[in-house]
């Protein structure tokens, strides 16, 4: 037999499953742990262009995103450069171009519907 206490837990566990179910029903959609991530992060959006020894700051994100998505590899790597922290190395191979983000650039590119 069940106790009281029992009973209680499990009638709000199933009046809180309704609830989640018929939101889902009515259409309304929940975040991702991602895309919390990302509305939290207060950090802008960073990306830099890297060349040899040369950083140069890209401000066109969106065209940084496409750019990152054609090289062969994204890898965590931190850098610091006078411009800010990048978290992300998105390059071909050694001694070309490489693309750097900081974690913000990084998931709005995740985002986008080419990546």
């Amino acid at each position: 037999m069940l106790s009281i206490k029992q009973w209680f837990i499990m009638n709000v566990s199933l009046g809180i499953l309704v609830c989640l179910l018929s939101l889902n029903l009515l259409g309304f959609t929940f975040p991702s742990a991602g895309e919390v991530a990302y509305r939290l992060d207060k950090e802008e959006p960073l990306c830099f262009i890297s060349w040899k020894e040369e950083v140069t700051p890209w401000n066109d994100l969106d065209r940084c995103c496409l750019q990152a998505r054609q090289q062969l590899s994204c890898k965590k790597e931190t850098k610091e450069s006078l411009f800010g922290r990048a978290d992300r190395v998105c390059q071909t191979g050694t001694g070309t171009a490489s693309y750097r983000l900081n974690n913000k650039a990084y998931h709005y590119c995740q985002q986008q519907a080419f990546w």
